[in-house]
């Protein structure tokens, strides 16, 4: 089956030639405030839409994760969304985003002047993406239905996509090629424990090269940015419904206690919060 679905959105959507990046050129239908993609699907304005190359758009893009989880590279910063959230990027900022036929990625443009001068942020942030928006944006992108009409559901979703309600795990990916391989190695693998001086060892560097490198690349120490890690990781996991005890072992906790404890301190809510449903929490 090909990447082109009957999901469709109703607006017509041909766009001009390729030059994405070019002023003028947009993804919105004109006289509409906002178009919703499925990141999984082909369209045809897919040229200048959200890809998996570092881009930019003369929109706003919102991307959500229709269900379970993802992560998103924004400005060199990996955001993980599990549903209910989305990353809000303003209009001019380079992000990447995963085009996979797996993708549970959506991205939602939104028209630069349909939110002038309203409560909605300038800079990169977390959003709430509740189910009823994402119901609405579902039913925009699938329903025809006349131009007044689906003009006040837009607003509608426009006024419900609110600031965050829930704190966010941004993960500052380091390109220093020194400490590089060691962040993407940990990325892969959270559990992984090894110190800053088995790391120097197996990288023919000194502990301190490492530790310097970590703190002028991602304002964090080792240890600091390596927790990160691990609780994005776990962030992913919990949105796909994966016990607690099943995460806390997987990003490196000996106990639940240890990893709760971690998770509390640094996102100040509890790892069952991030569950979808409620679903137990048991591992």
């Amino acid at each position: 089956m090909s990447r082109r679905s009957a999901r469709r959105p109703p607006e017509p959507d041909v766009r001009e030639p390729e030059g994405s990046d070019a002023p003028g050129l947009r993804i919105i239908p004109a006289g509409y405030l906002l178009t919703t993609h499925f990141l999984r699907l082909s369209y045809l304005a897919d040229h200048i839409g959200c890809r998996e190359q570092p881009h930019t758009h003369s929109e706003h893009v919102v991307i959500w994760p229709e269900r379970s989880s993802a992560t998103v590279d924004v400005e060199g910063v990996q955001w993980s969304l599990s549903v209910g959230r989305g990353v809000w990027i303003p209009a001019g900022v380079p992000h990447t985003a995963s085009r996979a036929l797996t993708t549970p990625l959506t991205a939602t443009y939104v028209e630069p002047s349909a939110v002038a001068g309203r409560d909605h942020p300038g800079q990169v942030t977390s959003v709430v993406v509740n189910a009823a928006t994402r119901e609405l944006l579902l039913h925009l992108s699938e329903s025809p239905m006349p131009r007044d009409q689906r003009l006040r559901a837009q607003r509608v979703c426009l006024e419900l996509m609110t600031a965050h309600e829930r704190p966010t795990i941004e993960l500052p990916l380091p390109r220093d090629p020194r400490i590089a391989r060691i962040a993407r190695m940990i990325v892969q693998d959270p559990a992984d424990d090894r110190s800053i001086e088995q790391w120097a060892r197996i990288t023919s560097q000194s502990a301190r090269t490492i530790a310097r490198a970590f703190r002028v690349e991602t304002g964090l120490t080792f240890s600091q940015w390596r927790t990160r890690a691990r609780l994005a990781r776990a962030v992913q996991l919990l949105g796909e419904g994966t016990p607690v005890g099943a995460v806390a072992r997987r990003v490196g906790y000996a106990t639940n206690s240890a990893f709760t404890a971690t998770f509390h301190r640094v996102l100040k809510q509890r790892p069952r919060d991030f569950l979808p449903h409620g679903r137990a929490s048991a591992g």
